[in-house]
């Protein structure tokens, strides 16, 4: 079982690049959802609820990355390369 309290970054950067792709997948979501939001009350909804719960659930990851912290012994313990 992964202990969140522990997940961590190698860099802060690490951390910044991984928040701009999943915002990009976020509005990727989005914008299929109202692509297929449907006009007719009881039409088929389950294409916009699809992308609609993705865009939620990696807005969740994207939260929990935010509590992620550097982890200063990952950076001074080298490699298998040396």
């Amino acid at each position: 079982m992964v202990d969140i309290r522990r997940l961590t970054v190698e860099t802060d950067d690490q951390r910044i690049e991984w928040l701009k792709i999943l915002s990009l997948l976020v509005e990727y979501h989005r914008d299929i959802a109202e692509q297929f939001k449907p006009v007719i009350i009881g039409g088929d909804a389950s294409v916009y609820r699809i992308h609609t719960a993705w865009a939620h659930a990696v807005e969740d990851a994207m939260h929990l990355i935010e509590t992620w912290e550097v982890d200063e012994e990952v950076i001074s313990t080298p490699g298998p390369a040396g």
